[in-house]
């Protein structure tokens, strides 16, 4: 799972941490509190962003998760909005220039640090609008909450969204992101592998205490 590690915070580039849903499937625990090899989850994937975001860190999760130093908070209003409210909210939280690479992850996504290098190099082709995770299990598949992309172009198809359908408020992250030119970069299941059952809990455990 060991890719190269990012070099130095990158003054260009930003990030998002989409807090995550209920947790219903893990009997409605705190996806962001969930500790995972010693270390929460929140901290984990905040402490390999703050390692290459050097323009800043938002977190968007509920008052009640105490968020790492350095990183800021944000909710999307009203709460319980979806991801793509989050990353909305987390956006407009950074408040960053549209020339600003932001790198969007869920905070379940304990495989950020092992990614995270080969989404931001080498750089984004003049046309692209940022860079994806593709892989999964059983079949690779287009993986939006594991990505960078230009603030701009983001800003841009969420006002669209907005426009057309009038709130992001439970829309598809993929409804949306999709009109996106991006590039895309294969990694195996195991880097991209999410936290949404028991079981996803127990292999993560494992993996992180070899």
């Amino acid at each position: 799972m060991g890719l190269s590690p990012v070099a130095a915070p990158r003054a260009d580039v930003a990030a998002i941490v989409v807090g995550g849903g209920g947790g219903e499937r893990l009997g409605g625990a705190s996806k962001p509190d969930l500790t995972l090899g010693g270390v929460r989850l929140i901290d984990r994937v905040c402490g390999a962003l703050l390692e290459a975001c050097g323009a800043g860190c938002v977190a968007v999760v509920p008052p009640a998760v105490r968020v790492p130093d350095g990183v800021r908070r944000t909710l999307e209003d009203p709460p319980n909005g979806g991801p793509l409210a989050g990353i909305d909210a987390g956006l407009r939280a950074l408040s960053v220039g549209g020339d600003i690479l932001v790198v969007v992850v869920s905070v379940d996504a304990p495989g950020v640090g092992a990614f995270l290098p080969a989404l931001l190099e080498p750089a984004l082709g003049e046309g692209s609008d940022g860079r994806i995770v593709r892989g999964g299990d059983p079949e690779p598949f287009d993986q939006y909450l594991m990505g960078v992309y230009r603030a701009g172009a983001l800003r841009r198809v969420l006002d669209e969204a907005v426009d057309s359908l009038g709130s992001v408020r439970g829309v598809g992250v993929r409804r949306v992101l999709r009109a996106l030119e991006v590039e895309r970069v294969s990694v195996g299941a195991d880097v991209c592998r999410d936290i949404d059952t028991l079981a996803d809990v127990a292999w993560w455990e494992a993996a992180l205490s070899k």
